[in-house]
């Protein structure tokens, strides 16, 4: 009498969490970046008044080098904060120049307590925004 198959074999089963191992091992360092990219990009949206600030102080030809936290109108550096975001910075640098420092906390262990840097060079077309900052690249907001 012939016996049916009641399940799968080892090698079918061995081949399956071949499979998943092989999809976690790319996908866990994916996730990974995206989640924290995901936090980094707070710092945009917490930065954004400070970038405000610069564009309009720019706009009504007050824009010096020796500009402070304080002639941008915004509160001291430590009381912008969020989650994320342990100060923001905004300092002039040059004429027609200025920086938007944020600097992080709680992303993680590789992002904690380094910054981004939004620099703006502004001209007659208005402020030109470039980011940088002590993070790695990839992780840098969008512009």
């Amino acid at each position: 009498m012939k016996r049916t198959q009641q399940g799968f074999t080892l090698i079918e089963l061995l081949i399956v969490v071949a499979i998943i191992g092989i999809l976690a091992a790319i996908a866990i360092p994916a996730y990974k970046d995206y989640t924290i990219k995901a936090k980094v990009s707070e710092a945009t949206s917490i930065s954004s008044p400070a970038l405000l600030a610069v564009g309009t102080r720019y706009s009504e030809g007050n824009l010096k080098d020796t500009d402070v936290q304080s002639d941008f109108g915004l509160a001291t550096d430590t009381s912008i904060t969020s989650h994320y975001v342990t100060s923001v910075t905004a300092a002039g640098t040059a004429t027609n120049a200025a920086t938007v420092t944020t600097v992080l906390q709680n992303v993680d262990p590789s992002v904690d307590t380094k910054n981004v840097v939004w620099t703006a060079a502004c001209g007659a077309a208005g402020c030109q925004w470039t980011v940088s900052g002590s993070i790695d690249p990839k992780y840098y907001p969008k512009k």
